[in-house]
């Protein structure tokens, strides 16, 4: 014990310290009085040195494992406490220092941003109630000054505090709610006002659950023959109703999901209390609409909190027909169709959850109900609020689930007669009229459906019909073998139905083309199988025409034919006479083998014509961009070829070598084609580009042109001094003398013949589109391709050369690009590939990012004039670029890649005297706000956050704009990243902050700084 006591106050390091003070709490026997006066004076510097490294460790691990200790440490002196000396439990009071500083771990502990400390620090407060209570054991808690001085504390913190609502739940535990309510009635009402946020309302939940359950346990202890339940209600049940009606509707809903399912599940008989109330006061209201009956603009009136609460109830099962306690009972038929038209959204989704959601499964649908939901569906298909349509969608999906399972059990029961004593009355009459109610009623929402998808049908419409027939067809497929179906979509699909699905391809939104085309393929082959060849051809035509639209939304219809027509087996046969790719250029099955599926078959077809009709289009937009972007754009063929991969099982394929070399053709028809639109997409301009074509007449117009898009933002942008040139002297008159005037758009032929006008903003986005697509498609390869990890491996699709020249793609051109869309859709293919490195078995690729970080890092540190790095618009994509690499390391793992890079970023932020350029500070100081606000990095990042705001500040007062402008942005993030994201005008005055406590026991480093850079500035204002 003494040499525990020694090491305590040698000078080791701080986790090796902690770890010794958790050896000593596990290890020693606290109970019983074992460890005397010396041990209780161990315990007292156990908590000394816990209190010191809590100001010291800020690493994430290191956190989590105090916080551990601490709680270990409050149980150790729970355990000394039952026979410790008097002098143990002064120490240990609710005044003592240890306790104080206890106290002020939580306070600034208990809204950390890991939870595991946030749930240790709740355990903390509990232990340390716990060991008051025994210090003062025999004593009245009620009148104890410590808790009412807790109780008066905590309820003077603002609600919006979260560390509040689990400190008054173990008070309330504690010394009853009853003592809590008395210093204010209206806790209740004044939580049920917070739950408006959501971020707040799951808290808010667990404490008025707390509250609510003890003081019913009171009441009922106190009065054991009078009813108590009256007073529950006034307390917990009126406040809630009264926010129903009245609340705005965000608040309500959050206190439907959240709070009423657990006052139910408390108290299942107040809900006859709930409709009791609404009941009477939509009645009394009847003839008055305007008042709250139908509800205010922001409200959703008693009409709604009926809804809402009848729909909770029957969810949670406490309506159900086996009880004689049902919906039908408690209220008409004529108020839920009110609800099912009712003015605000919420409320009618409110009405049709009460219909679709049960506690079972399997409970039976009853007619009145079919007929409500009829009601509803004929109203509300073309709502306009995306919420609600998921709405509708989910609860009807649960409704034909409940059709579906509920006619398993019927079919049951109608073999096996003497089970159905199980049944209600209504369904022991005859099963079978429940079965052939079910069928009629589907087949009649399916004819609402489709007379509702027409070729002027809106998109809301579209996208609310598409998707309930996905969840019918899911729910209700083709039956295999004996097992019965009480309905088939498949028998409600005719061919005509099919077109009508196929016309939502023309939809402007893709989410609609993606809705209808899981559709089909949800269908049986046998109803949307071609088999007229003319069909085929004049769809895959039009598909091919599509391709090359001007309109970008025509590529992806373009897409999605071709992923229709990849799945019909008669395609090859149909295109053999259209394109230059008949079946016999294809390997034909051999005998004694197994038949080459003929989805693959079809998908290399495909692809094969779209690469050979995009080598043509590159060759001549290669002589002329302005042609290539008036005419045939480039990227929709690329977009075609990618979707036409995603049919495909790439790892099980038959045609592995015509694969490959369909695979490495492709690659280097990419190169070219990104190489054709690189100059625009690299122009230090390129908003207003209009290149030239490359004809022997305009070769030299051309030529100008590319060199004045040539970047000006190269490294020696900062430091070399500009002097503005007057009107005269850029010699306007000997430029136009020699080139004809560039406007912003150029006049082209077009097939036929006719003129049409090509605008810099057409040419642009060609080449960022185009951009896109070969980014998508290459990192899509990467992805789904199989590797090579040896040479001439049978089944592998890239080699790890290809990989390589794909790495290094990416890292020129997100290291190159100006144009923000290019170097952002980059990145997203250059995340696919480092993700594949990072697992794969080939070591040389997984040293690849290392190397390229490392690279990058030299490069912006050596501030080369000659370096390409774009030093403007934010260092353009080299943010983008470290950022893919860092998040693609194992989170798991010891995040070296991350220590090194903040490392050095932070060291070339920080303004230094020996610095002969700023460009290094810039690209640092950008790539670091990059980092702090991606979140993919989580707490890995938060111990550099010090460091990043010592680095912002002193940036302020550099000299040089650029350094100024990253440092007010790189300041801005760190602040975000800190108090979290303002939602609101005036949130600032309730959230987004913390006390200087709590910030500067998270980031010590700041105080001393802070307080440097205010004393230098009140020196200066002094003067």
């Amino acid at each position: 014990m003494s040499s525990c006591g020694s090491l305590c106050m040698e000078d080791i390091p701080g986790p090796a310290l902690l770890f010794l003070c958790q050896g000593a709490l596990a290890m020693l026997s606290w109970k019983n009085g074992n460890m005397g006066q010396s041990g209780e004076k161990l315990l007292l510097d156990i908590a000394s040195v816990l209190f010191t490294l809590s100001l010291q460790l800020k690493e994430s691990s290191l956190e989590i494992f105090l916080s551990r200790i601490l709680v270990i440490w409050t149980n150790s002196a729970l355990d000394i406490l039952e026979s410790s000396s008097l002098s143990l439990k002064n120490s240990l009071n609710g005044n003592s220092y240890t306790v104080g500083r206890l106290l002020e771990y939580v306070y600034t502990h208990w809204e950390h941003p890991l939870d595991a400390v946030r749930h240790q620090t709740k355990t903390i407060f509990k232990n340390l109630l716990q060991i008051h209570k025994c210090t003062v054991e025999g004593s009245n808690c009620v009148s104890d000054p410590f808790f009412l001085g807790l109780i008066e504390n905590l309820l003077r913190l603002e609600w919006h505090v979260k560390g509040k609502y689990t400190c008054l739940s173990c008070l309330v535990d504690c010394v009853g709610i009853e003592n809590i309510l008395a210093v204010n009635k209206t806790i209740p009402s004044q939580i049920l006002e917070v739950m408006g946020d959501q971020s707040l309302a799951p808290y808010a939940s667990d404490l008025l659950e707390t509250m609510f359950k003890n003081h019913k346990n009171h009441l009922k202890s106190q009065a054991l023959c009078s009813p108590w339940i009256d007073q529950w209600h006034e307390t917990w049940v009126s406040p809630l109703l009264f926010i129903l009606r009245e609340g705005n509707l965000e608040q309500t809903s959050y206190i439907i999901d959240y709070y009423l399912p657990k006052l139910l599940k408390c108290s299942p008989e107040s809900l006859g209390y709930m409709v009791k109330i609404l009941q009477t006061s939509t009645n009394i209201n009847t003839a008055f609409p305007p008042l709250l009956s139908l509800g205010s603009r922001d409200s959703r009136g008693s009409l709604g909190a009926l809804m809402a609460c009848l729909r909770t109830a029957r969810a949670h099962g406490h309506l159900q027909s086996a009880s004689h306690v049902t919906w039908s009972s408690l209220v008409s038929i004529a108020k839920i169709k009110q609800g099912l038209v009712h003015q605000h959204c919420q409320v009618r989704i409110d009405a049709l959850g009460l219909l679709c959601e049960s506690h079972r499964s399997t409970e039976i649908v009853y007619v009145e109900e079919m007929q409500l939901i009829q009601f509803f569906i004929f109203y509300n298909l073309n709502s306009q609020s995306p919420g609600m349509r998921q709405q509708i969608c989910y609860l009807l999906q649960k409704l034909f689930s409940r059709i579906q399972e509920s006619s398993q059990v019927l079919y049951k029961l109608e073999q096996n007669k003497s089970q159905q004593d199980s049944l209600d009355d209504l369904t022991k009459k005859n099963p079978s009229e429940t079965l052939q109610q079910y069928k009629d009623f589907m087949s009649s929402i399916c004819n609402i459906l489709f007379r509702a998808l027409f070729p002027g049908s809106s998109h809301s419409t579209k996208f609310t019909v598409l998707t309930i027939l996905g969840s019918i067809a899911e729910l209700f497929p083709v039956p295999e073998g004996k097992a019965q179906a009480v309905f088939q979509l498949s028998e409600e699909i005719d061919f005509a139905r099919v077109e009508k699905i196929m016309e939502c391809f023309s939809s402007t939104f893709e989410e609609v083309k993606i809705l209808a085309f899981d559709l089909l393929m949800k269908l049986p082959k046998t109803i949307i199988h071609f088999q007229d060849p003319l069909k085929l051809q004049a769809l895959f035509r039009a598909a091919m025409d599509l391709s090359t639209s001007t309109k970008p939304y025509d590529c992806v219809t373009a897409s999605y034919l071709l992923k229709f027509l990849i799945g019909q087996e008669g395609l090859l046969a149909a295109l053999a006479t259209l394109i230059n790719n008949p079946p016999g250029l294809l390997p034909c099955q051999k005998e004694g083998e197994e038949p080459i599926y003929f989805v693959e078959r079809n998908t290399l077809m495909v692809i094969r014509h779209l690469l050979e009709n995009l080598e043509k289009e590159i060759s001549q937009a290669e002589s002329s961009l302005l042609q290539a972007a008036a005419l045939f754009p480039m990227y929709g063929r690329v977009h075609c070829i990618i979707g036409a991969f995603q049919q495909l099982s790439l790892n099980n394929l038959a045609l592995v070598t015509e694969w490959r070399h369909m695979v490495a053709k492709l690659i280097l028809i990419s190169y070219r084609l990104s190489a054709v639109v690189a100059p625009v997409v690299q122009s230090s301009s390129p908003e207003g580009l209009i290149p030239m074509d490359t004809d022997s007449e305009t070769a030299s117009r051309l030529q100008m042109i590319l060199n004045e898009i040539q970047p000006r933002d190269t490294n020696d942008y900062f430091d070399q001094v500009k002097m503005t040139k007057t009107q005269n002297d850029f010699g306007f008159e000997d430029l136009a003398a020699g080139v004809p005037v560039i406007t912003t758009s150029a006049e082209m032929k077009g097939k036929e013949g006719q003129s049409c006008d090509v605008t810099a903003q057409a040419v642009l986005v060609c080449c960022w589109r185009s951009m896109k697509e070969v980014a998508l498609l290459l990192g899509m390869l990467c992805q789904l391709m199989p590797l090579q990890s040896v040479p001439k491996a049978p089944d592998g699709l890239l080699t790890v050369e290809q990989v390589k020249n794909i790495g290094n793609y990416f890292k020129q051109h997100l290291l190159q690009s100006r144009h923000r869309g290019a170097f952002e859709l980059a990145y997203t293919g250059f995340v696919k590939l480092t993700q594949v490195l990072t697992r794969c078995p080939s070591e040389c690729l997984q040293r690849l990012p290392e190397q390229w970080l490392r690279d990058v890092l030299e490069e912006i540190k050596s501030s080369n004039p000659s370096s390409k790095l774009c030093a403007t618009r934010r260092s353009a994509g080299i943010p983008f670029y470290i950022q893919a690499l860092l998040a693609s390391e194992p989170k798991k793992g010891r995040m070296d890649l991350l220590k090194i890079t903040m490392k050095e970023l932070i060291s070339l932020a920080v303004p230094s005297d020996d610095s002969q350029s700023s460009v290094p500070q810039v690209h640092a100081l950008n790539i670091l706000r990059a980092l702090f606000r991606d979140t993919r990095l989580g707490e890995n990042i938060i111990p550099y956050v010090a460091d990043g705001i010592q680095a912002a500040i002193l940036g302020f007062t550099s000299p040089v704009w650029a350094v100024r402008n990253s440092s007010t942005l790189l300041f801005s993030s760190l602040i975000t990243r800190i108090f979290g994201v303002k939602r609101g005008k005036d949130e600032h005055s309730k959230k987004n902050r913390m006390t200087g406590r709590e910030f500067f026991s998270r980031f010590p480093t700041l105080h001393p700084f802070l307080l440097k850079q205010l004393e230098v500035v009140a020196n200066t204002v002094d003067r």
